[in-house]
């Protein structure tokens, strides 16, 4: 055992990598804090000295982690994030002030965590937690904002507990593992909340269950429409709560609900970490999420690139939203998902606004197959006869029927954006 560790004291990332997925596949998910916990433990990880924002929500969670992060860097702290999954390298996940982690120091937190794991089995998910809040506990930033993987009550990131909780959204996705009913996913999500912390639920109707428990806890909640807001024209937006107001912002390429929850944490955290309004106006220029309503032109072909990971009917129609408000001439739309998804209703929310459609297949063990995406295709009323075999391929047959002025959409999982992302970062 000590010589095998001694050989991967010198493992590259690509090793560590290749060897947490040969041991735990990414797609196996293992929800629970038991073994998680005892490797916080033992590595020195809880009651960090730092402060924590926790991000949980069916969507909007990476738009609300880049715009907190994006604010505290811009006001001058020392941040880290932690995100997944990622679009190109898994280096993206972990950030400290806006950079993913080098090589170097997340080859130096596997090790770290591998020599103290001794017998307890670690899914990926973990392996990539413990990681990150290794490197912070070596960082020591001021603020840590973390990104819930599934759900929130079991998930990895609720080992440490929240100073502020914020729920994005609650809406229906991984029913398998979080219940089939909007109160039961709420009551998962509600999972990270904290005895006597604030709470911040950053769309309209939360689900009863989440407010009860909100309510056991005595948590200070503050509810989007009741306690805080925004204000929105054609040139800029505002954000108000109580009689703290700011106006005049620049608009940010994310939702408004989850910039305004930003700003409403940062208010909350404002006697230990303040934040100046010129910082807020400054990050409102600068907060950008990638692979996330990504809207590109490109001069060569003339035409413009919309890059959206949406994987859900609630963002499938937020991507439409986006579709309808851009201009363009036809849409060409390059899609394909994970088989739990409910790839009809997706579907069923874009029809209207696609002229052609792409379909795909992903090199993934949970991705749809071919006769799945057709048929669902079918039952929505789409004419479509084939299935390319991976994204950058139907892509590029998109780029090729794509007229002037015209809008590929590229969606449906961060599988799907990646391919095609990384199929153009290799072109010289």
């Amino acid at each position: 055992m000590a010589q095998y560790l001694k050989q991967q004291a010198e493992w590259t990332v690509g090793q560590w990598l290749a060897y947490i997925e040969q041991r735990s596949p990414q797609q196996k998910i293992k929800l629970g804090l038991a073994r998680i916990t005892q490797m916080a433990e033992r590595l020195g990880l809880l009651n960090p000295s730092y402060k924590v924002i926790t991000v949980a929500g069916t969507n909007g969670k990476g738009s609300t982690v880049n715009s907190l992060e994006t604010i505290y860097h811009t006001a001058g702290y020392k941040v880290g994030s932690y995100t997944s999954p990622h679009l190109l390298t898994f280096n993206e996940r972990i950030k400290l002030n806006l950079e993913p982690i080098s090589d170097s120091s997340l080859s130096a937190a596997f090790y770290e965590i591998e020599s103290h794991k001794q017998e307890t089995e670690l899914s990926y998910f973990e392996m990539a937690t413990l990681a990150a809040l290794v490197y912070f506990k070596q960082q020591q930033p001021d603020i840590v904002i973390l990104e819930v993987g599934l759900g929130g009550r079991l998930d990895a990131t609720n080992v440490l507990d929240a100073d502020v909780a914020i729920i994005t959204t609650i809406h229906y996705d991984h029913q398998e593992f979080l219940g089939h009913t909007l109160d039961d996913i709420g009551r998962e999500k509600a999972g990270i909340l904290r005895e006597k912390k604030p709470f911040i639920y950053a769309d309209l109707a939360p689900p009863q269950s989440i407010l009860q428990i909100a309510q056991n806890l005595n948590v200070p909640m503050y509810l989007y429409g009741r306690d805080f807001h925004f204000t929105e024209n054609d040139f800029d937006w505002g954000f108000c709560y109580q009689d703290y107001s700011l106006h005049a912002l620049v608009k940010p390429p994310v939702l408004l609900r989850s910039a305004a929850s930003a700003l409403m944490a940062c208010h909350l955290l404002t006697s230990v970490l303040p934040v100046s309004t010129g910082a807020i106006e400054q990050a409102m220029r600068t907060i950008f999420v990638p692979g996330r309503l990504q809207l590109e032109y490109w001069p060569v072909q003339q035409v413009q690139v919309l890059y959206d990971v949406s994987h859900n009917v609630q963002a499938a129609n937020l991507l439409a939203k986006k579709i309808q408000a851009t201009k363009k001439n036809k849409v060409h739309a390059v899609f394909s998902a994970m088989k739990d998804k409910d790839i009809f209703a997706i579907f069923q929310a874009l029809k209207n606004s696609v002229d052609y459609w792409y379909l795909t297949l992903l090199d993934y063990p949970r991705a749809a197959s071919a006769d799945n995406l057709l048929a669902m295709g079918k039952k929505a009323g789409i004419a479509v006869k084939i299935c390319y075999t991976k994204p950058s391929i139907a892509f590029n047959n998109a780029l090729m029927q794509a007229s002037t002025d015209d809008l590929i959409v590229v969606f449906g999982s961060f599988f799907t954006v990646s391919d095609v992302m990384s199929a153009q970062k290799q072109i010289p």
